[in-house]
């Protein structure tokens, strides 16, 4: 019995090894190294990278700062300014990381400036930060990438509200945008009764995981973690995090100019409005032909708006896997991507 226990030990603390060696190899991917919490918090399911008998149970941060430096003891990756690095050579993502960090703080200042005033816009339940600026990761032309919650049977109406906010204040991404530096580009969209995301993968757990909340009403943001228990297949850790620094703080003018609109809205009139608005808004997204782009993935139903039609994931995917074949750590690990059309 004693040597069973033993041996499911140095299983666990093996699985937990390579897990925090994905991990870093993930995010290696986006010229981006992590400290050790940032490793514990986007830390890959262990189980994911090892065939584990059992669970591992809790880990904690200490769990991953010891395997960190026994992986730096063993010589498989590297330690600088208290930021982890796959090998040597990468030292140089280290300047990348710092230097883009200076950016992002630049551009908070003005997203948040700006999205304070998406506050009166009717139906707009929650609005989340995702992408590059999630991880304070931007550089000069990056753009804005939000998920947005509306409520539910509200949806195309809040949308078109939203675009015309986002647009009078000069700040909406548009198709015709190549680039749009510090423009908002709201491609995702759910409801607030159905929060649950379809598609699965280590790429879309990874960028979930790393979403700043901007305002939710209620418990908007738990319930989010809550209905989408699937994060946790992929990222051990995952959990909601109560992230104040980036909250729009409420502003009683907007938010009652928004109970105003919505008690105009919530009628008959208000009912065909939606229904109008649903039927334009679909067909233009049928009509489009980047809407049946190969390798992204374009949704439009009365619950989910995805607007990818040219996603990053699959190579994304494609080069992390790539880099974990060259660790040669691993035994027949691969991630697959979330069933891109």
């Amino acid at each position: 019995m004693v040597f069973g226990w033993f041996l499911g030990y140095i299983e666990a603390m093996q699985g937990l090894r390579n897990a925090v060696l994905a991990t870093l190899a993930y995010y290696d991917v986006f010229d981006f190294p992590l400290t050790g919490f940032e490793v514990w918090k986007f830390l890959i399911n262990p189980a994911r990278v090892e065939r584990l008998k059992e669970g591992i149970g809790e880990i904690v941060l200490i769990d991953v700062i010891k395997e960190l430096e026994e992986l730096q003891k063993n010589k498989k990756i590297v330690e600088y300014n208290g930021f982890y690095f796959l090998s040597p050579e990468r030292l140089g993502i280290y300047d990348i990381r710092i230097e883009r960090e200076k950016i992002s703080a630049q551009k908070w200042k003005k997203l948040l400036n700006k999205a304070r005033w998406f506050m009166m816009v009717p139906y707009l339940r929650g609005l989340f930060i995702s992408g590059s600026m999630a991880l304070n990761n931007s550089t000069e032309a990056s753009d804005f990438d939000a998920l947005v919650v509306a409520k539910t049977n509200r949806l195309y109406t809040c949308r078109i509200l939203l675009s015309f906010v986002a647009s009078l204040l000069g700040v909406r991404r548009t198709k015709h945008d190549v680039r749009a530096p510090d423009k908002f580009c709201f491609n995702h969209y759910l409801t607030d009764q159905n929060l649950g995301i379809l598609y699965e993968s280590l790429y879309n757990a990874e960028t979930y995981m790393s979403l700043k909340p901007i305002f939710a009403q209620d418990d908007l943001w738990v319930r989010f973690f809550r209905d989408n228990i699937w994060l946790n297949k992929f990222v051990y850790n995952s959990r909601p995090e109560e992230s104040y620094l980036y909250r729009v703080k409420p502003w009683p003018v907007l938010m009652g100019v928004q109970h105003l609109l919505e008690t105009m809205l919530d009628t008959v009139v208000g009912e065909g409005v939606e229904k109008f608005l649903r039927y334009y808004q679909q067909r233009r997204i049928r009509l489009n032909p980047v809407t049946y782009a190969s390798g992204g993935r374009t949704i439009f139903t009365d619950a989910q708006l995805e607007f990818h039609p040219h996603s990053e994931e699959r190579r994304i995917i494609s080069r992390y896997n790539e880099t974990v074949l060259n660790l040669g750590t691993f035994w027949n690990y691969s991630e697959l991507d979330s069933g891109l059309e």
